[in-house]
């Protein structure tokens, strides 16, 4: 193994389906106590009204609940 190499054996990964991002996604705003428009607008102005709200965006944030 080289310098620039590194060893992932002990990684694994786990491929998610759609109805479980959708879950994964329910399940945060649920956490956050807010719809997915109310926290995107939350997101835009930089301020959360919670740490869950924060919390939240950052596990949602890649997903785009339209398509899970």
């Amino acid at each position: 193994m080289t310098a620039t190499e590194i060893e992932y054996d002990d990684i694994e990964v786990i491929t998610l389906s759609d109805a479980e991002v959708r879950e994964a996604i329910d399940n945060a705003l649920a956490e956050a106590g807010c719809t997915w428009e109310e926290l995107q607008r939350q997101a835009a102005d930089g301020r959360f009204e919670s740490h869950i709200a924060r919390e939240a965006w950052f596990v949602v944030a890649t997903l785009d609940p339209a398509t899970a």
